[in-house]
C-alpha cells in the first residue's frame, strides 16, 4: 500500500467493487495479511487501497412481530 493514492473503506467482504479510474468496473479482493488487523487490498490499475470495516449494529430500535430488535 506504498503507492496509494487514496484510502477507502468498504463495508463488502471479500471482494469489493469500485468504479476504477479508466471508466471500468473493478472488484477488488479482500486479504487479511500477517499484522493487519483489518482486511484489505489494492487496485492494480488506478492504485486505490481499500480497507474493510464491519458494519455496527444500528443504535435504533426496530419494532417486528417479535418485539424490539436491534440489527
Amino acid at each position: 500500500m506504498e503507492n496509494s493514492t487514496a484510502i477507502r473503506t468498504v463495508y463488502d467482504f471479500p471482494v469489493a467493487g469500485h468504479l476504477c479510474s479508466d471508466g471500468a468496473v473493478r472488484y477488488i479482493k479482500l486479504v487479511r495479511r500477517s499484522g493487519d488487523s483489518q482486511p484489505n487490498g489494492t487496485c492494480p490499475q488506478c492504485q486505490t487501497s481499500f480497507q474493510y470495516q464491519k458494519p455496527q449494529r444500528s443504535k435504533v430500535r426496530h419494532y417486528g412481530g417479535d418485539g424490539a430488535t436491534h440489527f
